[in-house]
Parts: C-alpha cells; structure tokens; sequence
C-alpha cells in the first residue's frame, strides 16, 4: 500500500498516537517504527523486510552497522482505539514530543516533530522555484 497524505496529530503522556483513518486499514493487523535519520518512519511489515533485505545485500553496511538500525525497530499493533506506542527511545532521538506531523511518503509514513516539519515547509517555500515547477509539472 502507498501513503500519500498529510495528518497533524498529537501524541499523549503515554507515547501513543493514534492513527489517522486513512492509515488504519494498512496497520490493522500492525506494523514497524524505526529511526529514519530525523524522523520515525512506519511501514507495513513486508516493507521493512523489503528494506533490511536491500540494506543487507547492498553491501554498504557493515554488519555492526545493521545490528545499530535493527536496535530501533519496534513491532507495533494499534490498541482498540487505534492507538500505537511509539517507544520513548525513539521520540527521544527523532525530537518527537507532543504535536506531530504524519507525511505519506510512498512506501512508508514518516513521523516528524510538527514544527520540524513546518520549518521543512518553510524553508522550500523561501526562495525556491518549487511551486512553479510543479504547476509545469501538472
């Protein structure tokens, strides 16, 4: 399944979010949470398997290297109200506290803090010529 949607939400004291329903039927029977650079990223469990395989095989990691990435990956399977726990270590190193943005990106859905990803936002509106070329582009 492809995501391609933006959601705001929050997380609570207890470090869960709950799902967007967007996103609700790709999980229900659960998911990955991983350390992705500055972000935590989910995906459906066949595409982390996807993902390790061609990590593994690419040879551009070593083995500590892998164990390292493999040391963030947290199984996940939403509660009965569509909550998910995201681990604390993992908020901790992506800055994830209470507000949250939720961006489909393709094959997974990345988890930024919200005003990381504002500031995301902002910096490609400042200067570039994006817009026009996506209006080109449609």
């Amino acid at each position: 399944m492809d995501f391609w949607e933006y959601n705001e939400h929050n997380i609570d004291d207890k470090g869960r979010l709950v799902l967007p329903s967007s996103f609700r039927s790709a999980f229900e029977e659960g998911g990955v949470l991983t350390l992705q650079g500055s972000f935590v990223a989910m995906m459906q469990p066949t595409r982390w398997e996807q993902v390790l395989r061609q990590m593994t095989d690419s040879g551009q990691y070593s083995t500590r290297e892998l164990n390292y990435i493999k040391s963030f990956v947290t199984v996940f399977r939403p509660d009965g109200q569509n909550r998910v726990t995201i681990p604390a270590r993992l908020r901790e190193r992506a800055g994830l506290q209470r507000e949250v943005a939720l961006i489909g990106m393709g094959k997974h859905i990345a988890i930024y803090p919200r005003d990381a990803w504002l500031a995301i936002e902002s910096d490609m509106a400042a200067g570039s010529d994006l817009d026009e070329r996506l209006a080109d582009a449609l």
